[in-house]
């Protein structure tokens, strides 16, 4: 007989387990704290994926069988426990690689492991409260719904069945008009209305989480295992078809990287309000899906001219020399993409200015470009725009300045593991941290002169950076909002920049591609399935300064919606991607 765990699966979440990969040979997962209790933790998954962080710290986990992908023909399944201790979990493990007419997953918020209570040790109550509210995922109280809220709809289960412990065996379904769950609440044993209330099974048919489609939920109160089999045999009866959360990422997944560049076009890469890094990268994604898909010699963008024609034309400036920072420094690499497709003198002007501000006014080099602010970020925010510099003008200097920069900047923030920590606040290797560095130094060797000495140095630390980053890419195809911390959220646009990093990498001959073009496609994979057709994209981390603490980079709030710089770096990713393609 398989072993299976037993009482304390996924309640306690200190589980530290490491994703496999489809294909990848399982990982044991280490004995973790509380197993000398009494508990047993024997797991053989092929798969525990933290999906949430707690209050305290700890994983909240779930149970997902790898090869289930959402191509996977079975009805998908998910179980979730209201508490962790219900005694038919054993049952459900078995069940899960047993049954091959079903895909099983589960999940079991409360995380306190409290016996009678549907209390969390931070004072909320995960039952409760579906729909979350406000910013994700940072609640003080309630962190394991919006985790759980937001996990569901990208895992996009066909059915959830919420587990109550309970005598007997009492069906429950909530009223609504998906045909599907109303097929289904037929096959059910005296199924009950359950009534309209802030609870996640008649919340989860009335809104889609994610944004993705709503979902068939019933609630299950019993202490008995029969419940799988009633599922099982309701489910394949009733032909279950997809959600409607599933429907619509495999609808998704079927796009290619031009329709969606169309498609987030009509969104982003419109304006250049400031040279700022966000807008300007838009606009570059604009310029180059253009060129990829009218060719070299048509006509350049009408609205990417348009929205850089005041700066050119000297009707606003385009930084502060005395009030450098960085994000405008990046800004004018629109200006050095402009240059490189015109010739144009004005646009070369323009990327030199900034780039001057590695020296003094007396021309005397600085160790740094200013305005770095001691964050990982500025490896991108400087290093691209000084090689275009020195490969527009022909001038050394601005390449020794990039190369003196990165070197400055690493020996502030590159751990010795190979990532960045964001900065030297605290060690916490922010997500969008190292993006910014595989980014930048995949763009400042596409402007570095072969012929440049440094130019090794800078391949090899990129090389060396995305090699490090390889083995923190999870099953999904995600980076993480911390790194090396699986229990933070799936974060976006860390996603497409280490995958834009690695696909140049690819491209240019640095990087083996049966080693990362894997890890690119499964990468592109995850971001198609975020990326809604009307520009709203899911979990991109807002705005973040240099945080204190391990804690203050899990709370950063993650976006819901359209958002620019989550666009921006959708369209790198997606030109390059169709560059890649069409290369082949």
């Amino acid at each position: 007989m398989r072993p299976v765990c037993t009482l304390g699966f996924l309640c306690l979440c200190v589980l530290q387990a490491s994703s496999t990969l489809p294909g990848a040979e399982p990982k044991a997962a280490p004995k973790p704290a509380g197993a000398e209790a009494g508990l047993s933790f024997d797991f053989s998954f092929d798969e525990i994926v933290p999906i949430g962080v707690t209050r305290q710290g700890t994983n909240i986990d779930a149970g997902v069988m790898p090869d289930a992908g959402y191509a996977d023909p079975r009805p998908r399944v998910l179980v979730v426990f209201r508490r962790a201790s219900h005694p038919t979990i054993d049952k459900l493990v078995e069940t899960m690689f047993d049954d091959r007419a079903t895909a099983w997953s589960l999940v079991a918020p409360n995380v306190d492991g409290q016996e009678n209570s549907d209390a969390n040790a931070s004072g909320g109550n995960p039952s409760r409260g579906y729909p979350p509210q406000g910013e994700h995922y940072t609640s003080p109280t309630d962190p394991e719904a919006q985790y759980l809220w937001r996990w569901i709809g990208m895992h996009a289960p066909d059915l959830v069945v919420e587990v109550v412990s309970g005598e007997g065996e009492s069906w429950f379904v909530p009223q609504c008009d998906l045909p599907q769950l109303q097929a289904l609440a037929k096959l059910l044993p005296d199924a009950e209305p359950l009534p309209e209330a802030d609870e996640i099974v008649p919340q989860l048919v009335k809104v889609a989480p994610c944004n993705t489609g709503r979902i068939p939920a019933v609630r299950v109160v019993t202490n008995s295992d029969a419940y799988l089999d009633r599922v099982r045999a309701a489910v394949l009866k009733s032909k279950l078809p997809h959600s409607e959360a599933r429907t619509e990422i495999l609808k998704r997944l079927k796009r290619s990287p031009r329709e969606i560049a169309d498609r987030l076009l009509q969104t982003y890469g419109k304006q250049l309000s400031t040279v700022q890094y966000i807008p300007a990268l838009a606009v570059v994604g604009r310029l180059r899906h253009d060129r990829l898909t009218q060719g070299a010699d048509a006509p350049l963008s009408p609205i990417a001219l348009a929205a850089v024609e005041p700066y050119v034309s000297g009707k606003k400036p385009t930084h502060d020399r005395a009030k450098p920072n960085g994000s405008g420094t990046a800004g004018h690499l629109v200006f050095g993409e402009l240059a490189a497709l015109t010739g144009d003198r004005r646009y070369v002007d323009l990327v030199r200015s900034v780039a001057d501000l590695a020296f003094d006014d007396d021309g005397t080099p600085r160790p740094a470009m200013p305005a770095h602010s001691e964050m990982s970020d500025a490896v991108f925010m400087s290093c691209p725009v000084l090689a275009q510099a020195g490969r527009l003008t022909g001038d050394a200097k601005y390449l020794e300045a990039c190369l003196r920069h990165l070197r400055f900047m690493q020996k502030l923030c590159l751990r010795d593991d190979g990532i960045y920590r964001h900065s030297p606040l605290d060690e916490a290797a922010w997500g969008r941290g190292n993006g910014f560095p595989a980014l930048g130094l995949a763009w400042t060797l596409d402007e570095m002169p072969e012929s440049f000495a440094g130019r090794a140095e800078v391949a090899e630390s990129l090389k060396e950076h995305l090699t490090a980053l390889l083995k923190h890419q999870d099953a999904t195809g995600c980076w993480h909002q911390v790194i090396d911390h699986p229990e933070s959220y799936r974060e976006f646009t860390a996603t497409a920049m280490i995958a834009y990093a690695m696909l140049r990498g690819i491209r240019t001959g640095l990087l083996d591609r049966k080693q990362f073009d894997p890890a690119v496609r499964r990468a592109w994979e995850a971001l198609k399935a975020r990326i809604a057709d009307d520009g709203t994209l899911v979990d991109v981390c807002t705005g973040t300064g240099k945080q204190k603490s391990l804690r203050e980079y899990y709370d950063r709030g993650a976006i819901l919606g359209r958002d620019d710089r989550g666009g921006a770096m959708a369209l790198m990713i997606a030109t390059e991607l169709q560059r890649y393609l069409q290369a082949k």
